[in-house]
């Protein structure tokens, strides 16, 4: 009988806080937000949004440290629910970088039939919004921090940066807040990402003399198509290791045959560590392969109490939705937190477009999604409050 009334609180909790903070949002500030330019290599962009978001939660009362990044000084923010608490009971994480748009005038927000149209709508400027609200209205009521990140999308060692320095350690749980493909789904796995570089030598001279010549180049696209056949198309289900090549870079001279030519083979794994994979590209391309980053799988249970309590919420609150609980393709900052053996979960509003120049997120599901964080990070003595 416990369990089961544990089980109605928890649908009532989802139902009341979303129903409270349903009421429409003021986009001014989302816009604003929006309209900063922080394509991640920018520092100086990615500076302004961390202040804008530290200006925002401090002026409502929420205690922010700001950390610089020692290798290139841009600025990290981490936010909590109670003055000095760096190891709460939930940790948010979350990033304020974008890719950098196909023009400048995605920086420009547009209202359209219920979309907001900008690059960081969906990924993932918004959804970081949500969860600073989250922050304001359990501020000094709930045990919550956040990681607003300013480079996720190049590797996100700011978070990693951030956990070092005691920032975000979890009690009881991970909430990713970040955008995928159209995500009504909880994701408990994330992919480890590596990106190495494969490298390819031989004997420059001129391309009139081919026969002279020991072509780099024509080793390097053997060399692709072995990667291509060793890693085949997943097929829908499956959930194993991927490979792509992004980038192929050689010579200088229209003229000349080069002496080395080199590409970069992006990796997403299930398991194995950066080094088996860099082992692993060697063997089957036969050509030196050195590691460029990456980093490890992030893989809870899907059975863990805490995600299943927001699988829960999550059809509570939006009954429209599938609500599964899935492996995610992509790589986010859960990679930083697996050694706290705490369940690590990432959710998003709707949107859809991401990384595209049709990016956008639903202004209706705004309010809805405060809610349901809400819901989820709220302690029972705060409902109905």
């Amino acid at each position: 009988m416990k369990i089961h009334n544990v089980f109605i609180l928890g649908l009532a909790v989802a139902v009341s806080l979303t129903l409270k903070a349903a009421s429409p949002v003021d986009l001014s500030p989302i816009k604003e937000l929006l309209s900063i330019p922080s394509v991640s290599a920018d520092v100086a962009a990615n500076d302004k949004a961390i202040d804008w978001m530290r200006g925002y939660l401090e002026s409502r009362g929420v205690w922010c440290v700001v950390e610089t990044f020692p290798k290139d000084g841009r600025k990290i923010l981490y936010a909590a629910t109670k003055p000095g608490l760096k190891a709460p009971d939930y940790v948010l994480v979350t990033h304020l970088d974008v890719v950098a748009p196909a023009s400048p005038a995605q920086f420009v927000p547009v209202e359209r039939e219920g979309h907001l149209y900008a690059r960081g709508a969906c990924d993932t400027k918004v959804n970081a919004f949500c969860g600073a609200e989250a922050l304001i209205r359990l501020n000094g009521r709930a045990s919550v921090g956040c990681v607003f990140a300013s480079d996720e999308e190049i590797g996100g060692n700011t978070t990693k940066h951030m956990v070092s320095l005691g920032y975000g350690h979890p009690q009881k749980a991970v909430v990713v807040l970040d955008a995928g493909s159209m995500s009504p789904d909880i994701r408990y796995a994330c992919k480890g990402n590596a990106y190495y570089k494969v490298t390819a030598t031989g004997r420059s001279g001129h391309s009139a003399r081919p026969e002279a010549c020991d072509n780099p180049i024509y080793k390097l696209a053997e060399a692709a198509m072995k990667i291509r056949d060793a890693y085949p198309h997943q097929k829908p289900g499956e959930y194993g290791n991927v490979a792509s090549v992004t980038i192929i870079g050689g010579g200088d001279s229209q003229n000349r045959i080069p002496e080395t030519a080199s590409m970069t083979v992006n990796v997403r794994f299930v398991s194995g560590g950066l080094e088996d994979q860099r082992v692993l590209v060697e063997h089957i391309t036969g050509l030196k392969t050195e590691l460029i980053r990456g980093t490890d799988a992030a893989i809870s249970r899907p059975d863990d109490p805490e995600i299943l309590r927001m699988q829960r919420l999550m059809k509570a609150a939006y009954p429209e939705r599938a609500c599964d609980i899935v492996r995610g393709l992509g790589a986010n900052d859960s990679r930083y937190f697996p050694q706290f053996g705490k369940p690590m979960m990432t959710i998003s509003m709707d949107h859809d477009g991401g990384h595209t120049d049709n990016e956008w997120c639903s202004v209706r599901d705004i309010p809805r999604f405060i809610g349901l964080l809400m819901a989820y990070l709220a302690p029972p003595d705060v409902i109905g409050k």
